[in-house]
């Protein structure tokens, strides 16, 4: 499985800012891009250079600081890593799409107490560690974003045609009616423009 970790960090804010556990104005001290989290080190891309130092929610995004989306995570979700676990899969970022490709295999996210958890999961989770999540999938929620929250199938072919005649046809197909509350997929929005 291919895994795009920075991907999915916008698939964690989400769940945080559907839960109301913090909005745009948050702002975060990442520091100088190396943090101690239960013993490993989380560090952001540019370390080496000193840094983020603080930045905002949407800067965290902007900059993909793996530090910034750890820290809002692990501080709202610490006590309560189902409900963030939840939170993933209501906004469908866990949904299998019943895709008949070749090689595609469905989501893998794992729930608290139930399989390997660690202290660290839930930080290295948030970024797009410890899951297991192909492109598709990811794809297939920053669709539902842009398409005002509403999950569609992924479709390869609209119709079969012979000789100039329909033979089949492949509708659109909702998956989730809405992942997300509409203000938080229109912040959302925003944030990602």
């Amino acid at each position: 499985r291919v895994l795009f970790r920075s991907t999915f960090k916008t698939a964690s804010i989400l769940v945080a800012l559907d839960d109301e556990v913090v909005d745009t104005n948050a702002v975060v001290d990442t520091g100088n891009g190396v943090l101690k989290m239960y013993g490993s080190a989380m560090k952001d891309h540019n370390w080496y250079r000193g840094g983020y130092q603080k930045i905002s929610l949407p800067h965290i995004l902007g900059v993909s600081s793996n530090i910034g989306v750890s820290r809002i995570i692990d501080e709202k979700y610490a006590n309560n890593p189902t409900k963030f676990v939840e939170g993933l899969y209501r906004i469908g970022i866990g949904q299998p799409l019943d895709l008949d490709i070749p090689g595609y295999q469905p989501p893998i996210i794992r729930y608290p107490n139930k399989q390997n958890w660690w202290k660290t999961t839930l930080a290295w989770m948030s970024i797009g560690y410890e899951t297991q999540i192909a492109p598709i999938n990811t794809v297939t929620l920053y669709n539902a974003i842009a398409n005002d929250g509403k999950m569609m199938r992924p479709r390869f072919i609209k119709k079969i045609v012979k000789n100039g005649e329909t033979i089949q046809e492949f509708p659109p197909e909702v998956i989730k009616e809405q992942i997300a509350k509409p203000t938080t997929i229109k912040t959302m929005q925003t944030i990602l423009e």
